[in-house]
């Protein structure tokens, strides 16, 4: 091996191990740093992306639901995990974005709480609710449960990796003036699978009857137990499902599924994210024609194969190299996503889902949505499109909010301090610095400008209502 090689594994070795983290997660991620070497970037060979066959590949929600009434006996054999590792850094956070304000006054985590007390109360069982935290957010997530009162018979937590920076082009760990934590990041959630086998989680779970975990993102309230699913997954014999929902153009992120195609010959289904696509193809991937679904995030796998796959040791997820500036060092991110983990199992489908299903919080602009009276607050306590919006037919409710002003949460709550009704608003512009000091109904397109360096206020229109579609509000 070449000795700058081996000093900079060295290195990477040594740091690992001074934080506690095992031998096998070590080598494992060294191994990822080989792939790397060798030439890996993360990216797809397009020719291998196949198509997907609607009728082997998919099924509706609708279908499922036709056939399968959801026998409630079936979730005494289930347990919910949430990502709850993210900082929500792209809107300015510093701690868990779990814990800001959704709707009602409750926070993200303790909805999600909420949505599990329904199913026991209801169905008279524990369904363990399971929170995959990082190193930055676990502390503050286990004072809110103790804070909210909840409680049960198994661990609420367990602790995500955490991997080094790695300087390019030696790939040697990151170090830095600021201190540590900046030289370390999260894996990409993918490292749930081998953080659940390594904590002895998954034996625990599988040795008290649990067969079935439905995972998804602790920002996604439409995410919660469909007893309908959880019947077919078991009466079907599937080892994993991944809940897809129809594209729409404003919806350019987010990984899809296809079939691998080697030679002719039709492989097993795969997770392609966006980090993967090559750059000549973006058009294609984020287009409404080869890939007319994408992912959720929302996740079923049955955990006696998941363990039997892990312990084969060829278990493999797809790598995504992520490339970063952190003082003004280049610096690269190896991670990898849940879903890819498609690719080691047999019996799999895509679920295609209903928008309801799917109302994450990645930015200010889903923030404003989720908070106003477009989505509602439902008595299973899932945040899904209210039925006003529903029935007069309107889709997804497009937001452009001026990033000087609105991309942080902070800037965001102190200039949104009367939330607007959009239930009958189909898109909503705000350009320059506008103080919302007034509760005003915003109905069809409307482009909100404000081009002086001070700020204005709403009332200063002096309406209640905002309804001409496509007409400029302008501040003179």
């Amino acid at each position: 091996m070449d000795p700058m090689i081996a000093e900079s594994e060295k290195l990477v070795r040594e740091k690992m191990l001074g934080e506690g983290l095992s031998q096998e997660f070590i080598s494992d991620f060294i191994s990822k740093i080989q792939e790397v070497r060798n030439g890996e970037t993360g990216i797809v060979k397009w020719e291998e992306v196949g198509d997907l066959d609607s009728n082997k590949d998919e099924i509706s929600l609708e279908k499922i639901e036709s056939e399968y009434p959801g026998d409630p006996k079936f979730l005494k054999e289930l347990v919910v995990i949430k990502l709850n590792g993210g900082l929500g850094t792209s809107m300015g956070l510093s701690g868990p974005k779990s814990l800001i304000e959704i709707k009602d006054g409750m926070s993200f985590l303790e909805i999600v709480c909420k949505q599990i007390e329904y199913i026991r109360q209801k169905y008279n069982l524990e369904v363990p609710l399971i929170l995959m935290d990082s190193f930055s957010t676990q502390d503050e997530s286990q004072a809110e449960l103790k804070k909210i009162k909840f409680s049960q018979n198994y661990p609420t937590s367990f602790l995500q990796h955490k991997v080094p920076r790695l300087v390019v082009p030696e790939l040697k760990p990151l170090e830095i003036s600021k201190g540590n934590s900046e030289e370390w990041c999260p894996p990409g959630h993918g490292d749930i699978w081998f953080t659940l086998l390594e904590t002895g989680l998954l034996d625990r779970l599988l040795e008290n009857g649990y067969k079935v975990a439905f995972v998804s993102n602790g920002d996604n309230l439409g995410a919660t137990v469909h007893p309908g699913i959880l019947e077919y997954i078991l009466k079907e014999n599937l080892d994993f499902c991944m809940e897809m929902t129809p594209k729409t153009l404003a919806d350019k992120k987010g990984g899809a599924i296809f079939r691998r195609v080697v030679g002719g010959e039709k492989k097993n289904l795969q997770l392609l994210e966006t980090a993967q696509v090559p750059s000549d193809h973006m058009h294609e991937f984020e287009g409404l024609g080869k890939f007319r679904t994408f992912s959720t995030n929302n996740l079923w796998i049955r955990l006696d194969v998941l363990k039997e796959k892990l312990l084969e040791g060829s278990f493999k997820l797809s790598l995504i190299v992520n490339p970063k500036k952190v003082e003004g060092k280049e610096v690269l991110q190896l991670e990898t996503a849940m879903g890819s983990a498609i690719q080691n199992f047999s019996n799999t489908k895509g679920l295609i889902i209903p928008r309801d299903r799917f109302a994450p919080v990645k930015k200010c602009e889903d923030y404003l949505v989720r908070r106003s009276d477009a989505y509602s607050l439902n008595p299973d306590f899932s945040v899904t499109m209210s039925e006003e919006r529903k029935k007069s037919g309107l889709g997804e409710l497009v937001i452009s909010l001026d990033e000087t002003y609105y991309k942080k949460v902070r800037d965001f709550t102190d200039r949104l301090q009367a939330i607007p009704s959009l239930v009958r608003c189909t898109s909503l512009k705000v350009e320059g610095d506008i103080l919302f000091d007034k509760k005003v109904i915003i109905e069809g397109d409307v482009i909100l400008i404000n081009p002086g360096p001070g700020q204005r206020k709403l009332s200063e229109l002096g309406v209640d209502r905002i309804s001409n579609d496509s007409l400029r509000f302008r501040f003179t």
